[in-house]
């Protein structure tokens, strides 16, 4: 029988010369590569496959032309009021969906069109797991970037690049691509992930993103800027029938109660004023700041008048997309 000093002793001449395996050093764009597979198999069952993934340096004017019209676009928010940016192409919102609706990716190619907020709602889950993960694996491997990935999550979905530049910071970003195989069928998609470059501390020694706390004082450009604002007057629960059988002339009934109780929500769907239902220069407004109780006497004037008043409830009909009063119940600045 051998003697088994004797056979270790010819193993270790036998690698002698074989050198250590390498290890690749961890980097933030492999770490984003895996997130995104783990994050596609949690929440809706999709296999990724990220075939490139690459880091860059770039301001905000680099995405003129680099967006196309029916990419999803969103801000991504994390801590110390930091902001980023997700970019997914339609291919890839696409498989996020199928996955979820039908069970699997089909073969054919998205089909353009505006990604909606129905769109983004369905795909927060998986961004917010990619962005939870990347934060989890760039920690372990104590990369000098995990800082800057601290707490970003899904905020909201913005309408074109130009609102984008808007709610941005004018700073330099860390812009990650990855190139992707979705499922088994061949479909391919694309993100695009923005953060800021660089963590500052600020006047009161918190980490805050660079060149974020020197804009606070915003530009007249910006202070004249268009803002939409919803003026929400009630909402109700529907079943999916019910909603599927919606047609213009259809009527919802609402108590008298929510003419003192508009909400006026930004984009973001944070209610930022209650307003009551009113008129001014004969045009349908809200009031805002007034004390609920109180009852004008203009409150239940012309705009109303419409559609008759029984049992103590209003009549609304819908047209649309949208279910409103004939007192219109979505307004912009422009009828506040």
């Amino acid at each position: 029988m051998a003697d088994p000093d004797q056979i270790s002793a010819i193993r270790q001449k036998a690698g002698a010369r074989r050198p250590p395996p390498e290890i690749p050093p961890a980097t933030a764009a492999g770490a984003l590569g895996k997130a995104l597979a783990r994050a596609g198999v949690a929440t809706a069952g999709l296999a990724i496959n990220a075939t490139n993934v690459t880091e860059d340096r770039v301001v905000l004017s680099a995405l003129d032309g680099t967006t196309a019209d029916h990419d999803l676009l969103a801000i991504a928010e994390g801590a110390a009021s930091q902001f980023g940016l997700l970019i997914a192409d339609p291919d890839l919102v696409a498989a996020v969906i199928e996955m979820q609706t039908v069970g699997r990716v089909l073969p054919a190619p998205a089909h353009p069109r505006t990604a909606t907020r129905t769109d983004a709602a369905m795909c927060a889950d998986f961004f917010d797991h990619v962005l939870e993960g990347w934060e989890r694996a760039l920690t372990a491997a104590q990369l000098p970037v995990a800082n800057l990935c601290k707490g970003f999550r899904f905020a909201v979905q913005m309408v074109d690049s130009r609102a984008v530049k808007m709610a941005l910071p004018d700073i330099a970003y860390r812009r990650f691509q990855a190139a992707l195989d979705l499922g088994d069928c061949g479909k391919q998609g694309k993100l695009t992930l923005l953060l800021p470059y660089d963590v500052v501390k600020s006047s009161d020694g918190t980490d805050t993103a660079s060149g974020y706390e020197e804009r606070r004082e915003a530009p007249p450009i910006v202070l004249g800027a268009h803002v939409e604002l919803h003026a929400v007057l009630h909402r109700t629960r529907m079943s999916l029938d019910d909603v599927a059988g919606l047609t213009p002339g259809t009527t919802v009934m609402l108590t008298r109660d929510v003419l003192g109780t508009v909400e006026l929500e930004d984009l973001t769907g944070q209610v930022r004023a209650t307003c009551r239902l009113g008129q001014a220069g004969g045009q349908r407004a809200l009031r805002i700041g007034l004390d609920p109780s109180s009852q004008p006497d203009d409150l239940l004037a012309s705009p109303i008048s419409s559609q008759p008043v029984q049992d103590d409830v209003l009549q609304a009909s819908a047209a649309g997309d949208d279910i409103i009063t004939d007192a219109a119940a979505t307004a912009t600045e422009s009828s506040v």
